[in-house]
């Protein structure tokens, strides 16, 4: 953790689970800082506390002395508006060193920064990420390196609620198979239980806008001209107590609502009160609203995503209002004011619901967390990949260090990396699986995971990956249309599979720029025979009427042959850049688009580059004609003469989609 030394929900929540996990395993809390002598919140005596660095002025080891504990960290991703460093540089150092040293089977970070770090940290121990807030509300900067760098080496992520547990997973699907739900731990502190007769509504939190204690103080005026004799208590402090005490006055309320400040254990003032409200906008998960029901109280809460909903049912421990609807929200604490039985039934379900937030059931689940990264790591999960001569993907598991062979009733699935597609999946067979060319992946983006028998997963790295056979391939072009499958490698070695499925396609062979034009060979996939009276046509990409047309040059079976004359497109050139892609039109079905596919090469536009010829460009002249409903221009349309002739260059390259196209830029 960053520190123990402040009232927030994390500090609360992890120490909560720390005591609950002391009953049967060593647990230790290392802290990056310690600026205070105890924390706020209980912590179990069989619970060890390290702190890395000590800045307490008293303290016999204090760190303040040393020059790095007030330099910024050089890995920890800090906020550019951060003017001095809360995790400094030495809490950083020490904390890998400790990360390196550590004889720990698990090690859990509780911060998304830190969780940058322990991504990053030597060690074999499972490596644990629990997110308390929702990671998609993170600034980009802290989400493009956890998103991208950090999950993907993590055993587990956990998260508050099963909505977030679906919403991290369409962010981040190559990690979907180990975010788990794990809601905060929060035990029954014992105490004073509510009775539901003190005529006090009661909520708790730091004063900020998302929490909307100003929509609570204004439904509460409904409230008061209904029941005077009812008061609403608020505990906390934050940046907009001003303006809370200044509505309070405004609006007359000063003998109904009181500040109250912070309160610790707040518990102990929660059950002086028969009614809880959770006003919140924005609410990952709401641990004061379940240190509420521990005292009996029923809850009003608004609907907001997403913990509310995962805690409470309503109707039976407490009641959902529609989301910033601060009328229903008064209407809800009136109906409970006004049923004297439904407030203390509701109570007392409340207190039953929130036995499962205790530390015995969130013990159980983290361990079943735990149980589970550690059975997926054992999982076979290095291969080799080749694609085989027929275009086919072959899949070879290594067996794990120490392992007898690989286990049986493996499967392969294939995922698709943007969520839409259903999933294939494919036996292994003696640690073999092999995804046909064809049939079986749709175009897009795939990563491949073994699945076990008891439907645990694991995302494949390759060791290697031999995608020779797609350099010159044995297998020619085909009326069938095009299918290709290029394995490769992520940064990290995850395997993924790119798949290129075209009913119709062009597949350039060799590209010549010359002089006057340039010369394109190729191959036509999803035809017939190619002939000359196959048009070539480049098609505008932001005015798509307009479309220059090409003669084939030369044709024998599906290979073709035709030039893109360099004047014609210095011809249309206009005030701005121009960009043209081309496709073939044979004379019966359908387009075919020109590009690279059938390659090795992953990104064919950052490996061929071609020259960019520079020609000048004449005063323009007006001529167009009509083909099948289409315009087909000679000459640039409408554009005022330049004073003199410009210089045009013409640079062809393949998109990022790996499609031929030509741009002309005037220099």
């Amino acid at each position: 953790m960053r520190d123990l030394c402040h009232m927030g929900g994390v500090v609360s929540a992890t120490q909560n689970l720390a005591s609950a996990l002391a009953d049967r395993h060593d647990v230790e809390i290392v802290a990056l800082r310690k600026v205070r002598d105890r924390s706020h919140f209980a912590l179990d005596s069989r619970v060890s506390v390290r702190a890395l660095t000590d800045l307490r002025a008293h303290s016999p080891v204090y760190d303040g002395d040393d020059s790095l504990a007030h330099e910024f960290p050089l890995r920890y991703p800090y906020p550019e508006s951060e003017k001095s460093p809360v995790v400094s540089r030495l809490a950083e150092k020490r904390l890998f060193a400790y990360l390196a040293d550590t004889d720990a089977d698990v090690v859990v970070s509780s911060n998304p920064r830190i969780t940058t770090l322990l991504a990053t940290a030597p060690g074999r121990y499972l490596k644990v990420a629990q997110e308390h807030s929702m990671p998609g509300i993170y600034s980009h900067s802290i989400r493009r390196v956890l998103f991208k760098e950090s999950y993907p080496r993590l055993d587990a992520v956990t998260v508050l609620t099963p909505e977030e547990q679906e919403r991290l997973g369409d962010l981040v699907p190559h990690v979907r198979d180990r975010i788990h739900v794990m809601p905060n731990c929060i035990p029954d502190p014992g105490g004073r239980q509510a009775d539901g007769r003190n005529k006090v509504v009661v909520t708790a939190g730091v004063f900020k806008p998302h929490k909307n204690f100003r929509g609570l103080i204004d439904a509460f005026e409904t409230v008061a001209a209904r029941h005077p004799d009812w008061r609403l208590r608020i505990y906390g402090s934050g940046p907009e107590e001003s303006t809370m005490r200044r509505t309070i006055q405004e609006k007359g309320l000063y003998n109904h609502v009181h500040l109250m400040g912070p309160a610790y254990p707040v518990t102990a003032e929660l059950a002086k009160g028969s009614i809880f409200v959770l006003p919140s906008l924005r609410e990952p998960f709401g641990n004061v609203t379940v240190e509420a029901m521990t005292r009996g109280l029923p809850v009003v809460s608004m609907d907001c995503d997403h913990g509310p909903r995962n805690i409470l049912t309503h109707g039976t421990d407490g009641l959902l209002v529609p989301l910033g609807d601060t009328e229903a929200m008064a209407d809800s604490i009136i109906d409970l004011i006004e049923d004297d039985d439904r407030r203390i039934g509701m109570g007392r379900q409340a207190r039953l619901t929130s036995e499962a937030f205790g530390p015995g059931p969130s013990a159980e689940r983290f361990e079943t967390i735990l149980t589970e990264a550690s059975a997926a790591r054992k999982l076979a999960g290095t291969v080799d990949c080749t694609v085989l001569q027929n275009g086919d993907v072959q899949v070879d598991l290594r067996p794990q260090e120490g392992a007898d062979g690989v286990p049986e009733g493996l499967t392969l699935l294939c995922r698709d990396v943007s969520g839409k597609e259903k999933s294939p999946t494919i036996p292994f067979r003696a640690g073999t699986a092999v995804i046909p060319r064809r049939g079986t992946l749709t175009e897009g983006l795939w990563e491949l995971v073994v699945v076990s028998a008891e439907g645990r997963e694991k995302h494949l790295h390759a060791e290697h990956c031999d995608a020779g056979n797609l350099v010159a391939p044995s297998w020619g072009a085909s009326t069938e249309g095009l299918e290709v499958l290029l394995p490769y490698k992520e940064a990290d070695d995850r395997l993924r599979v790119r798949s290129r499925v075209r009913e119709e396609h062009a597949e350039v062979s060799r590209l010549e720029v010359r002089e006057h034009d340039v010369l394109v060979e190729g191959e036509l996939w999803g035809g017939e025979a190619v002939t000359t009276d196959v048009v070539v046509t480049a098609v505008n990409r932001s005015d798509r009427q307009r479309i220059l047309s090409f003669p084939v040059i030369w044709a024998e079976g599906t290979r073709f042959r035709f030039k893109i004359p360099l004047d014609a497109l210095v011809a249309e050139h206009g005030d701005k850049e121009e960009v043209w892609d081309v496709w073939v039109r044979p004379t019966t079905g359908d387009p075919a688009q020109v590009g690279k596919l059938v390659t090795d090469i992953l990104e064919p536009h950052t490996v061929f580059r071609y020259p960019r010829p520079v020609q000048k460009r004449p005063r323009p002249t007006v001529s167009a004609r009509r083909t099948s409903g289409r315009r087909f221009l000679r000459g640039h349309r409408g554009a005022p003469a330049p004073a003199a002739p410009a210089k045009i260059e013409i640079r062809p390259y393949y998109t990022t989609a790996a499609q031929l196209a030509f741009k002309t830029v005037a220099l």
